[in-house]
């Protein structure tokens, strides 16, 4: 399924590397920088799927999930952050984000969660065995069972 995505990060070498990585996949991709580059793209483009990493140097990844939300825009969301917290896990999938990933990410990682991530947009149902992605460290789902 060749599907529109676009990557929203404040780091060029993660953008260029995811770029070229879905490209080769046969994805239609487009990136932004930040924030305000970010709702630019999505006013003129519809997507099928974006990958936005939370702390971005003109405003906060979770906002963009919450456009998404707010404008019931036909778009999953895969959240990525190298700074996880509790609030911002459970803030992600309280907005229906399909996956919240640790970087650094691996490839096999990334095509792991766009690829649930497009089964689900298929109407495909999951089997349960990953919640939230093989890039999601058992340690951080041990806070979360603990609350922390």
């Amino acid at each position: 399924m060749k599907v529109n995505i676009l990557i929203i990060d404040d780091e060029e070498s993660i953008r260029f590397s995811f770029q070229r990585f879905l490209a080769t996949e046969g994805h239609r991709v487009i990136t932004a920088k930040g924030y305000r580059e970010a709702l630019a793209r999505m006013g003129e483009t519809q997507f099928d799927l974006v990958l936005v990493d939370i702390v971005l140097d003109d405003g906060w990844g979770m906002d963009i999930l919450e456009e998404v939300m707010r404008k019931n825009l036909k778009t999953s969301v895969i959240v990525m952050t190298a700074y996880p917290t509790i609030e911002t896990f459970k803030g992600s999938f309280s907005m229906d984000a399909v996956d919240y990933l640790i970087k650094p990410l691996r490839q096999e990682g990334l095509l792991h969660s766009v690829n649930k991530a497009l089964q689900q947009m298929e109407g495909g149902v999951s089997d349960g065995s990953d919640p939230v992605g093989k890039s999601c460290p058992i340690a951080f789902l041990m806070l979360l069972k603990e609350g922390r």
